[in-house]
């Protein structure tokens, strides 16, 4: 692997040159891709709990809540990840991503088959 070359204290990076780097733009696209949908994951999970039940604190719970596997995963796992190489770990976490995404969807289709859980 090279590593990064020296830059003096004065000068710094730009986004084009940074951007130019293909490993750099790809991660960077699809971490925002990632933060992107986990917004909308917990926007509309929120939205939902509030048009079904009409409860506003639920609703802000719910939005609440959303956010505690991050706040759980940056307080007990962040000394394992110092531990592991940086490209095993975007490796692991961008091939899991995609399978915990579905995963609450299909249960949800088993479980609502016909009727969706909020009212017409």
């Amino acid at each position: 692997m090279t590593s990064a070359p020296a830059l003096a204290p004065e000068q710094r990076a730009t986004y084009r040159e940074v951007l130019a780097n293909r490993r750099f733009r790809l991660l960077f696209v699809t971490r925002t891709l990632t933060v992107t949908a986990d917004s909308l994951r917990i926007m509309t999970l929120s939205v939902l709990v509030f048009a079904t039940t009409g409860s506003p604190l639920l609703g802000a719970l719910t939005f609440g809540i959303g956010f505690l596997p991050q706040l759980a995963g940056s307080l007990f796992l962040s000394s394992l990840a110092d531990r592991a190489r940086p490209s095993r770990r975007v490796t692991a976490s961008s091939a899991r991503q995609p399978l915990s995404w579905g995963w609450p969807t299909c249960r949800w289709r088993r479980s609502w088959s016909s009727s969706p859980p909020w009212p017409a």
